[in-house]
């Protein structure tokens, strides 16, 4: 609350001012002076700078030395695309935005039908090769891709689908054919986070439909996103380790 002696100053100098001016009373106090008295906010905030790694917010918390000026440093991870750096609150409560960190990618439409060639073609290049398990030749995403590239309709085929499990003719030599399971559920790293740092694994169910069509649909409640945010916090912890200022990371 505004003691009565600056109170008194203001509505004094606010009786004498024709025009708005900037009037600091005897403690120390900045205020508008005008037809009315506010408390004046300097517009002095610096301009945000966007980049798209996580790598150039760690050289810019490294090596900017104007980036503790203001202070402590607030680096929040507010999603698995996106960080920003923050100063810490200035006297009018203020946070600057330093910077903001958005990843791009061309990201996988899931629970979308594709055509084969297309769903063939985001495969490998909008996710990750992961470890071939042990006693097996293939990945999830080397066996679909196998799957896709000999999958054929068949009018004389009869399918087979109990919810779970889906059969389809696929082609086993120059000229002939066979029936084989559909993989499902499969084990996926699609690239949805910034590419410094791991790209979550999640199970998908994979199903097939008619007119050569395939889809990939989420099947971990959305679970990735909370590792991806995890990997990111991880990152920079590493990063900021040999610091000597300052430096919160915070999640959300």
């Amino acid at each position: 609350m505004m003691e009565k002696s600056a109170f008194e100053f203001l509505t004094d100098q606010a009786n004498a001012a024709a025009d708005k001016s900037i009037k600091t009373d005897g403690e120390g106090h900045t205020f508008k002076v005008g037809p009315n008295v506010e408390e004046y906010v300097p517009d002095d905030m610096p301009g945000t700078i966007l980049v798209s790694s996580l790598s150039s917010v760690a050289d810019f918390v490294n090596q900017v030395e104007d980036a503790t000026s203001r202070g402590q440093l607030l680096v929040q991870v507010e999603g698995p695309q996106r960080v920003v750096v923050k100063s810490a609150l200035d006297k009018y409560g203020r946070r600057a935005q330093f910077m903001v960190a958005e990843t791009i990618y061309d990201d996988f439409e899931f629970n979308r039908w594709y055509d084969r060639e297309t769903l063939n073609m985001a495969l490998q290049s909008k996710f990750v090769s992961l470890p071939v398990p042990e006693g097996r030749e293939y990945d999830d995403k080397g066996t679909l891709l196998r799957f896709l590239s000999a999958y054929k309709e068949s009018t004389e085929n009869t399918a087979s689908d109990d919810g779970v499990t889906q059969t389809a003719t696929v082609a086993t030599g120059a000229a002939s054919v066979g029936t084989a399971k559909v993989p499902n559920p499969v084990l996926l790293a699609p690239y949805r986070t910034f590419s410094e740092v791991e790209q979550p694994q999640s199970q998908f169910i994979f199903r097939m439909h008619e007119g050569m069509k395939g889809a990939l649909f989420e099947a971990d409640a959305g679970a990735w996103r909370s590792e991806a945010i995890q990997n990111i916090k991880a990152y920079f912890a590493e990063k900021f380790s040999k610091l000597d200022s300052d430096v919160v990371v915070v999640l959300g």
